[in-house]
């Protein structure tokens, strides 16, 4: 429960990421992965009021396939991090 609260997966082995793990890894702020699941860009699940989960398939299709004024943002990111998300799939 402490852990969920806090925004971190509860079961990160069956590829489920918090926005906060998202943006810790690719560098970026919390209030922009959040943003993007809120605009729909990124498909989560919501797990309280504030904080979502992220399945390892819906990043991988929203990291291959942003939207189009995103897709600078996205190539500049570090290859290495999306992979580690990814789990090596990218």
């Amino acid at each position: 429960m402490k852990l969920n609260s806090l925004g971190y997966s509860v079961r990160p082995t069956l590829d489920n990421y918090s926005c906060k793990e998202i943006a810790k890894v690719l560098c970026l702020s919390l209030s922009t992965v959040c943003f993007w699941v809120r605009r729909g860009w990124l498909k989560a699940t919501k797990r309280s009021a504030k904080h979502y989960q992220v399945r390892t398939w819906h990043l991988k299709q929203f990291l291959s396939n942003p939207p189009q004024h995103l897709k600078k943002r996205i190539a500049s990111l570090d290859k290495e991090a999306i992979n580690y998300l990814l789990g090596g799939r990218a």
